[in-house]
């Protein structure tokens, strides 16, 4: 099954991509939060209840699945072919940072090239979608409170991650990345250890990894996330970039107004945007 959160004539809602249409959990329920709809408990119900389309996908304008207050941790250099982990080795403990919501497009809309970079970086990635409140998780009991999965380019302005001794700023630009198209649930996903992300900048191909590449698990990630914080429903806990970004390269070829950037991972789907300048 896959979630989406979508903007409709009257409103914003969230719905169940069937085919080529969305059913609207959110006129069906009209109580019931995005944040309630991802208890893996509930998702047999919301299945049951749509029963055909209630709209055309190209008749509504997806939103990023991702509710106002939810928290958007990412976790760095979690790739060996990461340029810092090739130069520092191995690290000791996951490297965790924020997002803000603000700093994400949906699928379909432009991400933004900030008026004051020209390096704006992209990176594929992994994210896990929380689905039940956890604190203090153990690794073998931790994905099941992951709702499901989806696509994030977790878009960076590299100069700006620069400018002092933390990288918040280069990584929380408005529109300098973008999640989506939807979230697929857990049960569609066999195993998130085993799948291929690959990056492509107007088709031409920049990254491609697997995640059984990654130095710490999914499981590994929440369970340390989880003993500082709450995980709630909501959430998103991003798992870092297999390499072969802009910043990678030896001439950087950075995103440009006009391009297109697509990251694809097989089966959640593809995160598709184009780029304009602020």
């Amino acid at each position: 099954m896959k979630l989406t959160r979508f903007r409709r004539p009257g409103g914003a809602s969230f719905g169940i991509v069937l085919g080529d249409g969305v059913a609207d959990l959110g006129r069906r329920f009209p109580s019931l939060s995005w944040e309630e709809a991802l208890d893996p408990e509930r998702l047999d119900a919301l299945a049951a209840a749509a029963r055909g389309a209630d709209y055309a996908l190209d008749e509504v304008e997806f939103a990023v699945p991702i509710g106002p207050a939810a928290k958007v941790l990412c976790i760095g250099r979690n790739y060996g072919k990461y340029h810092e982990v090739k130069a520092e080795g191995r690290p000791k403990w996951p490297s965790v940072f924020a997002r803000f919501v603000s700093s994400f497009a949906a699928h379909g809309e432009a991400i933004v090239r900030p008026a004051v970079s020209e390096q704006l970086d992209y990176e594929g990635e992994l994210c896990a979608v929380i689905g039940r409140r956890a604190r203090h998780l153990r690794e073998d009991r931790a994905l099941l409170h992951v709702a499901g999965y989806t696509v994030m380019n977790e878009g960076s302005v590299r100069d700006w991650q620069r400018y002092g001794s933390q990288n918040c700023p280069g990584k929380n630009f408005w529109r300098s990345g973008a999640v989506g198209p939807w979230v697929a649930t857990r049960d569609e996903i066999a195993d998130p250890g085993a799948l291929t992300i690959e990056t492509r900048v107007d088709g031409e191909t920049r990254q491609r990894g697997e995640t059984r590449e990654m130095l710490f698990s999914l499981a590994e990630i929440l369970c340390h996330v989880s003993r500082f914080t709450w995980l709630e429903p909501g959430d998103i806990v991003a798992t870092g970039s297999p390499g072969g970004s802009a910043v990678d390269e030896a001439a950087p070829r950075w995103l440009s107004p006009g391009q297109t950037i697509e990251v694809e991972i097989r089966p959640i789907g593809v995160l598709r945007n184009p780029v304009v300048a602020e």
